[in-house]
């Protein structure tokens, strides 16, 4: 008889009705932007898995993803960091992805520190990327395959970025390389272009998780450079030293 965990809330529990495996997040996943799998999938179905993949998270969101292989080892690259910085993944996150071979597919469940399952927060169609056919059948923006030695991350402009007063950030990437716990100011600027002054901070709210945000100047900044829903936009840290200094590169939607 196969052997199972059951599920008591959202606490750690699988049961596996499909070839799984674990991967615990390391911030060089992060930094590299790629995550190689390995397991029982990546090793019997190499030679099978398709060029790109879908991974698939409890809810049914749905996040493409492209394969690099290379000495034998197989990563989720292309579109993982989205996938990483929507979930805000960090360190010490474990992931649990199930392999559905009909429709090159992992469905993905996401567990913090504590092992406790996270919240997977809602992907609205504006996170969605268009199937064009042909190829792989998957389109990447140019936010996607952009490359910099520099630390960045990618985010989707959402109504509330342009409503009110503030960027959502990924939590990760805020506590590696921006700020913990204290409020620090930071420069926002165009490539060749103007340059405006923010602030950046991370903050908790009682029964909530860390939230990481730019404030107190982004609205300007936004408004400024006309961001509209949709866009995606590339914070790019050019200058830690004297004070931050983000590079913005924006890809409109």
């Amino acid at each position: 008889m196969a052997s199972s965990k059951r599920r008591k809330g959202n606490s750690l529990a699988i049961q596996e009705k499909t070839p799984g495996f674990f991967k615990v997040v390391l911030n060089k996943a992060l930094q590299d932007g790629k995550l190689e799998i390995k397991g029982f999938v990546a090793s019997k179905y190499r030679d099978f898995l398709a060029n790109s993949v879908i991974l698939k998270d409890p809810n049914g969101a749905k996040w493409p993803v492209k394969l690099t292989r290379s000495d034998g080892s197989t990563w989720l690259e292309k579109g993982w960091l989205k996938f990483a910085h929507f979930y805000s993944l960090e360190e010490g996150y474990f992931l649990f992805f199930s392999y559905e071979c009909v429709d090159s597919c992992f469905h993905v469940r996401i567990f913090s520190k504590n092992y406790i399952e996270i919240n997977y927060p809602f992907k609205s169609s504006q996170h969605e990327e268009p199937n064009l056919g042909g190829g792989d059948g998957v389109k990447f923006s140019s936010a996607d395959s952009f490359k910099s030695t520099f630390p960045f991350c990618v985010i989707k402009v959402q109504p509330t970025y342009v409503k009110y007063y503030h960027l959502q950030i990924p939590i990760s990437y805020a506590k590696n390389f921006i700020c913990r716990g204290q409020t620090r100011n930071v420069d926002l600027r165009i490539p060749k272009g103007k340059t405006w002054s923010a602030k950046s901070s991370v903050t908790k709210q009682a029964g909530r998780s860390e939230i990481a945000r730019i404030h107190g100047g982004w609205s300007k900044f936004a408004k400024d450079n006309h961001l509209r829903v949709g866009d995606d936009i590339v914070l790019e840290m050019i200058k830690q030293q004297p004070k931050i200094t983000f590079e913005v590169h924006i890809f409109r939607a």
